[in-house]
């Protein structure tokens, strides 16, 4: 690993904090022309560690003290079960909360739905596919949930995990959305930076099998042909990206091998706490891991990317030479990534445990 640099001005920062098999992700934007920073929070599982490694990460890059947003990816316990504190709670509140749409029964979501009904101030966006945000030069596209599924929730088939917001985010050089807006504006485009784009991650939520089909069918990736004089004149693969942080914990069902193919990451997070699955017969005894499960974890290896999980299980592994996976990362801790505009991101493992109390220091260099 190259030596660690400072945390610039203009750096996206993802903090995936380790909380066990949940998800609780504060991005950290770049500062903006006046001088501060916007934080957003995608999931909320354990709302005392977000809110103490919050506190600290202002202390260490001082920004706006309200979330900018509060992304609920899909309302499942291990998802949701810390946002309504940050939405009751002044100092914190978010602007907006970005939610699915998936209208679920679960008391911890009601609860979330009612403090919304009497807090007029926070806005309410049910987020669809191919909805966008800037903020500064950092561009953020809903890739998930299809509005095809979203208008089938809970009544055809489309269960809540495929329900999930997936979201993509680019930190660039230029202003995008004025970039974009001169984009067609000749015979060919100015986009040539799509076909390997560094600085693009993708926060995936729970999402599976159904949600992965829309979304390759609605985010394609297109291959110009010169004769027709395209307009764009490179490889576009809306898909593609350095950063993953893996959908569903790992599971089986995350995401199958021809999409990690289209994605291609170079680092593939995993938020997640071991479990085993243990089925007896007359015949065998069947053991395996489920989060995260072997068949994710091929695919991921398949496609070249590195692996690196929150609990530290899968960097604990012996490859088939008998050595370990990441012998620096053998051990559970948050996963910090930092992704600077147009460049190739950096990451830092911390050494915390799951553990409510054990919150670690922000790093100021990664």
């Amino acid at each position: 690993m190259p030596a660690d640099k400072p945390i610039e001005n203009e750096d996206l920062v993802f903090h995936i904090l380790n909380v066990g098999k949940g998800d609780s992700i504060i991005v950290e934007f770049p500062v903006d022309k006046k001088g501060k920073r916007y934080y957003g929070l995608v999931d909320c599982y354990n709302v005392d560690k977000v809110r103490r490694y919050f506190t600290k990460l202002r202390e260490v890059r001082p920004g706006k003290s309200n979330f900018e947003f509060i992304c609920a990816t899909h309302p499942h316990f291990d998802h949701v079960s810390g946002i309504n504190t940050f939405l009751k709670t002044k100092k914190y509140q978010p602007k907006k909360i970005w939610d699915s749409g998936f209208r679920h029964e679960l008391l911890t979501y009601q609860r979330i739905l009612e403090t919304l009904s009497k807090k007029e101030e926070i806005e309410l966006i049910r987020v669809s596919s191919g909805m966008e945000w800037y903020f500064g030069n950092v561009q953020i596209t809903a890739l998930a949930p299809s509005i095809y599924l979203r208008n089938r929730y809970a009544t055809y088939g489309v269960d809540v995990n495929n329900a999930s917001i997936v979201l993509r985010f680019e930190n660039h050089k230029d202003d995008l959305m004025l970039m974009k807006s001169t984009e067609y504006s000749g015979t060919y485009g100015i986009d040539v930076v799509r076909d390997e784009p560094p600085s693009i991650a993708i926060l995936a939520g729970d999402a599976e099998m159904d949600s992965w089909s829309h979304i390759v069918q609605e985010f394609p990736h297109l291959i110009s042909a010169s004769e027709h004089k395209p307009l764009v004149t490179k490889m576009i693969n809306y898909l593609n990206c350095s950063i993953l942080k893996v959908s569903h914990h790992g599971s089986m069902h995350s995401a199958p091998l021809d999409v990690y193919e289209i994605m291609s990451p170079s680092l593939a997070v995993i938020s997640a706490k071991q479990e085993f699955s243990r089925l007896v017969t007359d015949e065998k005894v069947l053991e395996r891991n489920l989060y995260p499960h072997k068949s994710c974890i091929m695919a991921l290896e398949e496609v070249g990317a590195k692996i690196a999980t929150t609990e530290g299980l899968y960097e604990s592994e012996l490859d088939k030479d008998g050595v370990l996976m990441n012998a620096n990362w053998n051990h559970p801790g948050s996963i910090v990534v930092v992704i600077p505009p147009g460049g190739e991101p950096r990451r830092k493992k911390l050494t915390d445990t799951s553990k409510d109390d054990d919150i670690p220091d922000p790093p100021i260099e990664v």
